[in-house]
């Protein structure tokens, strides 16, 4: 191919134009690969919107999750006397089992401690959906209601499987009252969890850029401290009706451990 590059040269005189031709040669054009070339089919690609901005699609979630706070914020209005007549009494027994006992041998306190386990318990899936339902829904495609849906699912058929366990237990060992207790114990701390994971929601509401992944830790965190308080609430019940800790051990691994193994072994099949 040739190539002809004019050089103009002033003087006082006359102006003249060189031509000088060069012969060169180009590589081909090569026709450029599509952007998606760069990766294999089985990589995941997420467009995250800019901050500020909300998309149409989400227009119909942002529905859902204001009617979640609105409809959670009336039913706290409603029972906010029983909230406030059972959080003294189950911040107590933090401190010791016998607080437990005492606790259940008030008549009044056990219908009340009920309702705020049911507010407490609806809690948990409201305030995930409404902190994390975004990042839930980027990562895996899940949509709000699906994660709000999906998390009382979990519950109340922990709570169900629970219970038959608890009932035969009783049946079987010819001992009603331990097991009883075991039930109730878990209710004082589901919102004993509640109390713990006001830190997170502090963090939510005033610094609402923090990222999503220190919220799950902060949660995961608080939960798991009260669980594993839990689980010494139960032994020292198990032990004080003189059942051996052989007894103690079947049940952690039948009743505790097998259905969150069994949940994370769905989690990850999932993932």
């Amino acid at each position: 191919m040739v190539i002809k590059d004019t050089i103009t040269v002033h003087d006082s005189t006359l102006s003249r134009f060189i031509i000088i031709e060069n012969f060169a040669e180009f590589p081909k054009q090569e026709t450029p690969l599509p952007a998606d070339s760069l990766w294999g089919e089985s990589t995941l690609s997420i467009t995250t919107p800019a901050k500020g901005s909300v998309p149409a699609a989400r227009e119909g979630g942002d529905y859902f999750i204001s009617g979640l706070i609105l409809g959670f914020f009336i039913l706290l209005v409603i029972f906010s006397r029983e909230l406030l007549n059972t959080v003294p009494t189950i911040v107590k027994t933090i401190f010791s089992h016998k607080n437990h006992i005492r606790a259940e041998n008030i008549l009044s306190f056990s219908s009340q401690r009920n309702t705020s386990a049911i507010l407490s318990a609806l809690f948990f899936p409201i305030f995930i959906t409404i902190s994390l339902g975004d990042y839930l829904g980027m990562i895996a495609g899940i949509p709000s209601y699906f994660v709000v849906l999906g998390i009382t699912a979990f519950m109340v058929g922990y709570w169900v499987f629970k219970t038959i366990v608890l009932r035969f237990l009783g049946w079987l060992t010819k001992i009603k009252q331990p097991f009883s207790y075991i039930g109730k114990i878990g209710y004082n701390h589901l919102i004993i969890s509640l109390i713990s994971s006001i830190p997170a929601v502090i963090f939510h509401i005033f610094w609402p850029d923090i990222e999503e992944i220190y919220l799950i830790k902060l949660l995961i965190y608080s939960i798991i401290s009260i669980y594993l308080l839990y689980q010494i609430r139960i032994y020292q019940t198990i032990i004080s009706y003189r059942f051996s800790h052989f007894f103690y051990i079947l049940y952690l691994c039948g009743v505790e451990i097998l259905p969150l193994a069994l949940l994370t072994n769905f989690l990850l099949s999932y993932q």
